[in-house]
Order: structure tokens, then sequence, then C-alpha cells
């Protein structure tokens, strides 16, 4: 009876735990701030970014011209690619948004709603001020004047990642740009060279990817590792990092319903800088044979990508 008692309690404990970190972080992404002192929240970035440094994965240079963007203006970040767990992104690049870098002012990273499901992991997220991708909660930010960094090819994109080609995938409908129009939040474009490179995709194995998803409700490649290890996610393969942002892309007037077509206006422009980006640093920031592959740009809605953008 003791032995039933004693799990009674640690599930109820469980259960409780969990409703009162979900309620947390609706009222932080209802209301803004943070749920601890922002120099709590450095140090765990500090820590991270030690264990990236420890396991072979250094920033060896960071550049392009939205370091020297306008701080009076607000916007969106919008980061490529997304690799197998996003390591860059979490591990490394946590340091801008506390540091206010390089658009003036705290931002806040918006990733998959799945995330904070994940014991540890999830209230990490929470600590360094990351929120979930959901429409509501975007447009709540973006009204009250938060800058947000948003990696819009999502499990779409993670799932075919690979260390052979650099990739970047868009939604259907282009929701991040509606957002942006929206609120009149210009796009600022940021490439993480070197993330595709931490780990090596496996072939063959789509079947247990969707066994993952079907079982988790996450969409992983199956992968190795440091020394070959399978699904190795702390252990990535010892990469050097290079971060590249780009020119800002303005949006135009704050407009509540933008029209597709002025949507895809934007979209173009946007996809033009990133190119550019990345046609700019790719010989110098990966490996040759992934450079000369160039960056293959895919649109989820099946529309062609003009040929002066491929």
């Amino acid at each position: 009876m003791s032995t039933l008692w004693l799990a009674a309690l640690i599930a109820g404990f469980v259960v409780l735990y969990v409703k009162v970190k979900e309620h947390i972080l609706r009222t932080l992404e209802h209301e803004g701030g943070r749920i601890v002192p922002i120099w709590v929240s450095k140090m765990l970035r500090e820590a991270l970014g030690r264990y990236s440094n420890f396991v072979g994965v250094r920033e060896v240079s960071i550049g392009g011209e939205g370091l020297a963007c306008d701080r009076s203006r607000k916007y969106m970040i919008v980061w490529h690619p997304h690799g197998f767990i996003t390591w860059v992104p979490f591990f490394i690049a946590g340091r801008y948004a506390l540091d206010a870098q390089p658009c003036g002012e705290h931002w806040f990273p918006v990733v998959a709603p799945v995330l904070f499901r994940v014991p540890i992991f999830s209230e990490m997220l929470i600590i360094l001020g990351a929120r979930r991708v959901d429409k509501k909660v975007i447009d709540k930010m973006l009204a009250r004047g938060d800058s947000i960094a948003i990696q819009p090819g999502g499990v779409k994109e993670q799932a075919q990642s690979s260390e052979k080609q650099e990739q970047a995938f868009f939604p259907a409908r282009l929701g991040f740009v509606r957002m942006a129009i929206r609120h009149g939040v210009d796009l600022l474009p940021a490439y993480f060279f070197g993330e595709n490179q931490l780990y090596k995709k496996v072939e063959g194995f789509e079947w247990l990817s969707k066994l993952i998803n079907k079982t988790t409700g996450m969409t992983l490649p199956i992968v190795t590792s440091r020394f070959g290890i399978p699904m190795g996610g702390l252990l990535p393969i010892p990469t050097p990092i290079h971060t590249r942002y780009g020119r800002p892309v303005p949006v135009g007037p704050p407009e509540p319903d933008p029209s597709d077509e002025r949507v895809e206006e934007v979209f173009l422009k946007y996809l033009a800088e990133l190119r550019r980006l990345f046609d700019e640093h790719a010989k110098d920031c990966l490996p040759y044979d992934v450079a000369q592959r160039g960056l293959r740009i895919v649109r989820l809605d099946g529309k062609p990508v003009p040929e002066d953008i491929r």
C-alpha cells in the first residue's frame, strides 16, 4: 500500500508541476516579462556556451550588414537553417538575445510547442525567454513591441536537414511575413553556417523518423554524431560556426490584413536578400563541396522560386 501511495504522490506532483509550468508560460506569453531576473538567464546562457565550446562547436566569426541595423526600429529575426536540433540558436545565439544584439533590445525566440513538453529542456527554454510558435502568442508579442526570432522552415526543414545540402523551407501561408507586415516589423535574416554539419544524416531510415514522430510528436531525421554515436544530440561533431546577419528587409507601413500580393512582394524581397547573404559568405563559411551545391529554397505552397533567386 505504501508503494501505491508513493506512486500516486509522485504522479500527483508531476501533474501539478506540468500544470503550474503551463500556467507560467501562458502568463509570460500574454503579459510579457521574464520568470527570473536577467542575470539568472545570462548564467544559464554562459553555461550552455561553455558546454558548446567544450564539445568543439565554437562560433569563430560573426558579421554581416545586419550588425549595423537601425536600433530605433523593431525587427523579426528570421534564422536559417533549422538543422537536427537547432544547436546554434540554443547553445550559442542565446547570448545575442539577452545582450540585445544586433537590434538594440532583448529579443525572444519562438519555438515549436512540443519542446515545452520535454523535461529540463523546457525549463531552460522558459528561463532563456523562449515562447511558443503560435499565431496568437506572436501577435500579442509584436503588438506589445517585442522583437522576436523565428525559424520558418520548422519541422519540415528539420526532417530534411542534411550535412551535404543547405536548404531553406518556407510555409505555404508565409505567416511570418504576414505577421511582420501586420505590425510593421522589418525582417532581419540570419544564417548560422555550420549548423547542418554538426550531425551526419543516415539515409534509408525514414520509417524510424515517422515512428519517432508518431510516438513523441517530434520530427527528427536519423543521424549520427561524434564518434558515430546514433542520435547523440548532446555530442555533435566539432564544427566551426560562422554567424552572418543580412540587410534588414523593410515591410512598409503596418496593415492589419495584408493582401496575398503584398505578402508575396515582401517575401520575394526577403528571398533575394537571403540568397545574397548565403552566396556572399558560403564559400568562406562552409565546406567546399557544400558551398558549391548552393542554397536550396523550398516553398511548401508549391510556387516556383524566381530564376534569379534560385
